[in-house]
C-alpha cells in the first residue's frame, strides 16, 4: 500500500493510472529539472522505487492470471444460425 500512496494513488488503481501519476511526478520531481534540490532527488527515488516494485508484482501476476483463466470453464458455444432452405 505504500507504494501506491508513494504514487498518491489508492490500491484499486489501473495499471494506466499507476503510469500516468508515476511519469507526471517523476517529470515534476526529476534531478534535471531541479538541479541542486536533495529533497527533490530523494523524492524521485522514492517515486521511482514504488513504480519499480509496482510493475515487478504487475508481471508477477500476469502470469498467474493467464493460468487461472486458461483452467476457467469455458462459456458454452452458441448454436449458429442455420438457414433452412424456403424450397
Amino acid at each position: 500500500m505504500k507504494h501506491y500512496k508513494t504514487l498518491g494513488l489508492d490500491s484499486l488503481a489501473t495499471w494506466d493510472e499507476i503510469k500516468a501519476a508515476y511519469r507526471a511526478l517523476a517529470m515534476k520531481y526529476h534531478p534535471d529539472r531541479n538541479p541542486g534540490d536533495t529533497n527533490a532527488e530523494k523524492k524521485f527515488k522514492e517515486i521511482q522505487t514504488a513504480y519499480d516494485i509496482l510493475e515487478e508484482r504487475k508481471f508477477m501476476c500476469t502470469p498467474k492470471l493467464d493460468a487461472l483463466r486458461s483452467k476457467a470453464p469455458k462459456k458454452p458455444e452458441t448454436p449458429e444460425y442455420q438457414e433452412e432452405d424456403a424450397e
